[in-house]
């Protein structure tokens, strides 16, 4: 069964105190701080960025509060930051342990020019569009398993992105695999059932390919399940993912 190909709305999130970048030929101004970090910009909410530091660990996942921090563009048309974004961040130095943890006295900005990948973006918008879908699935969960590790994303990358969906759906998320979660014991695997949870993942075809197939699914028990096959995506030139197109749907 085919499903109606779904759009993915850019996200666009204007900024206090952005600055234009510098003209072309000119070398831009040194970033301010005691210290830089190369991160993507995997989301924005409520005026907080959510970072995964480039070739990063799991753990290297920021939440950048964005009022009154000075932002400047690569790109002389481009006026706000966009999830996918490859960023420098200036700062003093310190980083507060927490997850997400917090880069102390953040002083700016600077967006690059190449490296933009909003992978991160599809992806969180096929697990809205699960969610939205056989929502009695979802009923009276309080907490969330996440697998990506069969996907091409970096680790930060999968664990920002697992932060996001917490942030989203105010519910605490735990990066496993689905048998990580049975040998635990949080997943019944006798009668295949996750009595207060949902398990999310996702499964690229080949994450080496410059194509991209992939399934999705949200599992809650054996006979609780809903799936998304062989969907499909393209990536072009700038680095920005098209909608995304369901190849078939299926249940349990």
């Amino acid at each position: 069964m085919k499903r109606t190909p779904m759009l993915l709305l850019p996200l666009l999130f204007l900024l206090a105190a952005c600055q234009a970048g510098p003209a072309e030929g000119e070398a831009a101004a040194p970033l301010p701080g005691a210290a830089q970090v190369t991160c993507r910009v995997v989301d924005v909410q409520e005026g907080q960025a959510i970072l995964a530091q480039a070739e990063g660990r799991a753990s290297d996942v920021y939440a950048l509060p964005l009022e009154g921090v000075p932002v400047t563009y690569a790109q002389p048309d481009q006026t706000a930051l966009r999830p996918g974004d490859l960023i420098q961040v200036g700062y003093g130095g310190t980083i507060q342990e927490t997850f997400p943890a917090q880069l102390g006295n953040v002083e700016a900005i600077q967006v690059q020019a190449q490296g933009f990948d909003d992978l991160c973006t599809l992806y969180l918008q096929v697990f809205q569009d699960l969610w939205d879908t056989d929502a009695a699935l979802n009923a009276e969960i309080t907490q969330l398993g996440l697998d990506l590790s069969q996907t091409r994303l970096p680790p930060a990358e999968q664990s920002a992105l697992g932060v996001a969906l917490g942030w989203r759906w105010d519910l605490p998320v735990r990066q496993a695999t689905w048998e990580e979660l049975v040998q635990d014991g949080t997943i019944d695997e006798e009668n295949l059932l996750w009595e207060d949870g949902l398990f999310l993942s996702i499964q690229e075809e080949d994450p080496a390919a410059a194509g991209l197939t992939f399934t999705a699914q949200k599992w809650r028990s054996g006979l609780g399940a809903y799936c998304f096959a062989q969907c499909t995506a393209h990536q072009d030139a700038e680095g920005q993912w098209s909608e995304y197109v369901v190849g078939a749907e299926m249940v349990s």
